[in-house]
């Protein structure tokens, strides 16, 4: 399990920043607002009398339960616009549960009945949502997403466990504590068992595919980083096209490309003109009219296509070779490469990827001007025509493999991903939330 660098359980995407944010501030807006209400109270306001008496009416467990409650939906509110862009159905998840939370909230405070029953249910069902995202990796592991769940779930153990017959025994925060301590370590475990489940198809599926080269792609979970683009652009473009990726966006995404991932070329910031964007446009319709036949992963195969990652992985990469040595870099004609995200429904097609011919040491055609950007890798450990795994910290690689800086490429996204569907770098979440949201091909495919 990874506890910190980029990715790792302590960093803090900026998507769930907001979230912290919430976890940090609600146990004080708690406190201000039950002495507040007292205060008011003390004054004579009826409504605050009236609750106060529906609170001190409570017992522990219920102080508790609102406490929970109150933590799951201002955690589960503050992050819905940061995922409202590029994850539309977990920011509608997001909303449903923080209407339950408050539901729930307020069934516990009117005191009705099995108000304990419906508040853990609540309370767990959403941390084995959160368990359940991880294990799919739909959702990487960080902080917040771990502490929300483990008090959601540790307050939801303290509902369900019977009270204590012995009142001269103060069990009840022991109880508390053991519960919170469960949660967590619960929780923890269920970060390594999807850690674990990552790592078995090793960095390839998050850094890319190989050909028979050693070229490889891009599927990084870094989170939507786009490119550095220098000073915003005067203009603003947002051409549509027949991808369900969405419309070609310019400025692009602004951000920092992962480590081992370079742009080429490096730097681009010139607003791309009519006949660039004209041509950026009928690169993808091209594109998606020639890959259309390969939705069907059976199509692709029998076309020649093999796979060059570990098949079954989260995300899995098919690459021509008899396309790759003989086809011109960028001809929507003769795709090289394709890209495919496992999901419940089979395997689905997520991008056609475009690599420049090996050895070759012509730069990239840029006919979309800056919207059409190419990339490399250099973190890529390689055995034979595949990649092994990706390099340590020092940058070396593991005996019998070799580092080696890949030949440049370019995706073109048939799904829904952050960036529009010639994104640079639209973050392994997006790609594969964007891959189960698109509908199965028919028939369904197998797992890639």
């Amino acid at each position: 399990m990874h506890m910190t660098g980029s990715h790792g359980l302590f960093t803090i995407p900026p998507e769930h920043l907001p979230g912290l944010i919430a976890l940090v501030v609600f146990p004080l807006v708690c406190w201000a607002t039950i002495n507040g209400c007292r205060a008011m109270a003390a004054r004579g306001h009826a409504w605050a009398v009236g609750l106060q008496r529906r609170y001190d009416r409570l017992p522990a467990a219920g102080h508790l339960a609102l406490f929970g409650l109150g933590i799951g939906a201002v955690v589960h509110a503050a992050i819905v616009p940061t995922h409202w862009a590029d994850s539309r159905v977990t920011a509608l998840l997001f909303i449903v549960d923080s209407v339950g939370f408050l539901a729930a909230a307020v069934w516990t405070v009117l005191g009705g009945r099995g108000w304990r029953i419906v508040s853990s249910a609540m309370l767990a069902g959403t941390a084995a949502g959160y368990v359940l995202y991880l294990v799919e990796h739909w959702e990487t592991a960080d902080i917040v997403g771990v502490l929300t769940s483990a008090i959601e779930l540790g307050v939801a153990l303290v509902l369900l466990a019977p009270e204590s017959a012995d009142r001269r025994v103060p069990t009840g925060g022991l109880r508390w504590a053991g519960a919170l301590a469960l949660a967590l370590f619960a929780l923890l475990g269920a970060v390594a068992v999807a850690g674990s489940g990552q790592a078995s198809a090793g960095s390839v599926a998050r850094h890319g595919s190989v050909g028979p080269s050693g070229t490889s792609g891009s599927a990084s979970p870094s989170g939507p980083m786009g490119m550095s683009m220098g000073s915003p652009a005067a203009t603003t473009l947002s051409l549509p096209t027949k991808s369900a990726a969405g419309a070609i966006t310019w400025p692009q995404p602004s951000g920092t490309m992962p480590a081992g991932m370079e742009m080429v070329p490096s730097s681009c910031t010139k607003t791309p003109t009519t006949a660039q964007s004209n041509a950026a446009v009928a690169l993808v319709d091209a594109t998606v009219a020639s890959a259309a036949p390969y939705r069907s992963l059976a199509a692709a195969q029998t076309a020649g296509y093999v796979p060059v990652t570990p098949t079954g992985a989260r995300i899995v990469h098919y690459v021509n070779p008899s396309v790759l040595r003989s086809s011109a870099p960028l001809d929507p004609n003769a795709i090289p490469s394709l890209v495919y995200a496992n999901t419940r429904h089979g395997a689905v097609l997520l991008a056609a990827m475009y690599l420049m011919t090996p050895g070759s040491s012509a730069a990239p055609p840029q006919p979309g001007g800056c919207l059409t950007i190419w990339h490399e890798h250099s973190d890529l450990c390689f055995s034979g025509g595949s990649v092994a795994g990706n390099t340590a910290a020092s940058g070396t690689c593991p005996t019998g493999t070799v580092n080696k800086l890949t030949e440049p490429m370019l995706h073109v996204w048939m799904t829904p991903v952050a960036g529009g569907p010639l994104a640079v770098d639209p973050g392994g979440r997006s790609e594969v939330v964007g891959a189960a949201q698109s509908p199965a091909p028919s028939p369904v495919n197998g797992t890639a």
